[in-house]
């Protein structure tokens, strides 16, 4: 009986066991998607008065020896903010989920020349050993200026 036991155990851990490496972006993950978007507009804005909003990337699957740096691209046909007059992403739209760590972040700046209210849409893009979690890939952020 006991063996029954123990068998029907290693086939359960065996099912849940995350094999495949994947990121996502918490927000997408944990917010509704924006009525007729495949991606959510988080509520948090970049403004004058909220120069940076954070967004963290979680890994799911093993956790790495080393550093994974990926990039963020601009979905430019989804996004009406300008790049270096609303914001800027991460200096070079890289980050890294540092070695033995399942989270990283990106980072968007307010720029101090920004016009109106405008959407950034940002996508994730993996690495050769890491790839990107299709339904959460997307995340979007208004830019709100005076």
């Amino acid at each position: 009986m006991l063996n029954t036991l123990f068998a029907c155990q290693k086939d359960l851990n065996e099912r849940y066991l995350l094999t495949d490496n994947s990121i996502e972006f918490e927000d997408a993950a944990s917010t509704t998607v924006a009525v007729g978007k495949d991606y959510p507009i988080v509520t948090r804005t970049i403004s004058p008065t909220n120069t940076e909003v954070s967004f963290q990337v979680n890994l799911s699957g093993t956790q790495f020896n080393e550093d994974q740096t990926f990039q963020v691209k601009l979905v430019n046909a989804e996004t009406t903010s300008v790049e270096n007059r609303d914001f800027s992403v991460n200096g070079d739209k890289t980050f890294t989920i540092p070695k033995g760590k399942s989270k990283g972040t990106v980072k968007v700046q307010a720029s101090g020349t920004g016009i109106g209210s405008t959407v950034l849409v940002l996508e994730l893009v993996g690495n050769d050993k890491i790839k990107v979690s299709k339904n959460y890939s997307k995340v979007g952020v208004r830019c709100v200026y005076p």
